[in-house]
């Protein structure tokens, strides 16, 4: 750094902080993979999988980007944090000084730097984060006990179930109450391991207690033994057992993961044509909307115990900090939702809240650094 012009410095400042992106980054993702790894070897160790660790590599592979964007608030913060305390330790904040620059710059590069890579994971990494999570849920559950098939379209809600005997598939057109607990106008048709007819269901009302369904004032029609559908239909009240329960359904329609940016307002749409309100999928809209801004405070509130004070300490209390800072800031984010889901605060500005305040806090942070 002997030449001090602005656009050098700026382009000095952005290395810096990617070489700290770049070890930071490393970390993370070696613990991902790590703990991906050994979740999927804990799952496939009692399944009969003749190339297990392919299968288990490639499976903790495909899930490491969405959990790499679900860290990447915590991946910043440690960044800004090794970035700050490289400068502070090499006394470079005060030769820029010297120099008659602004002593908000070095901030404020890589604030802004955090805020594109944010966009970036926004617009470009969560479509692609999505689809392998996709496929990934997808060859999970052809090893998992529950194979079955939910989707939602134009013509209702469907499931696909596998049975002892055959097949199940279920169609309804709402959810009632945005609870899974009832089903409105469902007709279930009974099908045999070739996928023959065998009896059809329809039920203005089910109700779904567990895996016990109700349906209310059902009428059946069977098939008669000359594979004609017999013409004698019944009405009343019948009891079905399914392997589907609620938190199945709406763990599978409120999964947000799975879903890319570009495609939560559509699914959020069609999910609230069938009465359920798909809360989880806006509370990823609003985090991926809040995400650059939150990535640009992480590098601003990291400035708070590095060079917003006099005092040096050892790596390993910088260390410390940021992990305590960390687990303030996941219980914040995790409250301030749930907060949220239960209606207490309105949705986006449970998600807007955290952010909100951590930017006020740096605020006052910065103007206290640049009046030093």
């Amino acid at each position: 750094m002997k030449n001090f012009t602005p656009t050098k410095l700026i382009s000095y400042l952005i290395q810096e902080f990617f070489y700290c992106l770049f070890l930071v980054f490393l970390v993370f993702l070696s613990l991902s993979l790590l703990i991906n790894f050994v979740e999927e070897i804990n799952f496939f160790k009692e399944k009969n999988v003749d190339d297990l660790i392919f299968t288990v590599s490639y499976l903790s592979l495909y899930k490491t980007p969405n959990t790499i964007i679900e860290l990447s608030i915590f991946i910043i913060l440690f960044s800004g944090i090794l970035f700050f305390v490289r400068l502070k330790k090499n006394s470079e904040i005060n030769t820029i000084l010297l120099s008659g620059l602004s002593k908000l710059l070095p901030i404020l590069v890589p604030a802004i730097t955090s805020f594109i890579i944010g966009l970036l994971i926004i617009f470009l990494l969560s479509p692609i984060s999505s689809s392998l999570l996709k496929f990934y849920e997808g060859t999970k559950r052809l090893y998992s006990s529950n194979e079955n098939l939910i989707v939602i379209n134009n013509n209702g809600l469907w499931f696909m179930e596998n049975t002892n005997y055959g097949f199940n598939i279920i169609r309804a057109d709402t959810i009632s109450d945005n609870n899974f607990s009832k089903l409105k106008n469902v007709i279930i048709y009974n099908l045999d391991q070739d996928f023959n007819f065998l009896k059809r269901m329809d039920s203005k009302e089910i109700s779904i207690n567990d895996k016990k369904w109700l349906l209310d004032d059902a009428k059946i029609i069977t098939n008669s033994p000359d594979g004609d559908p017999n013409s004698g239909r019944s009405s009343y009240n019948i009891d079905f057992l399914s392997s589907l329960n609620i938190n199945d359904l709406k763990e599978y329609f409120s999964n947000a993961n799975t879903v890319s940016f570009w495609e939560i307002t559509n699914n959020i749409k069609k999910l609230n044509e069938r009465g359920y309100s798909g809360d989880e999928l806006k509370v990823k809209f609003h985090k991926y909307l809040s995400l650059p801004l939150y990535l640009f405070g992480m590098i601003l509130i990291s400035t708070i115990f590095t060079i917003g004070i006099n005092k040096d300490y050892n790596t390993l209390m910088y260390l410390f900090f940021g992990m305590v800072l960390g687990f303030l800031l996941y219980f914040l984010n995790d409250l301030s939702v749930a907060i949220g889901l239960a209606n207490k605060l309105p949705l986006a500005l449970s998600i807007w809240s955290p952010i909100m305040l951590i930017m006020f806090i740096s605020t006052v942070n910065l103007i206290k650094i640049n009046e030093s």
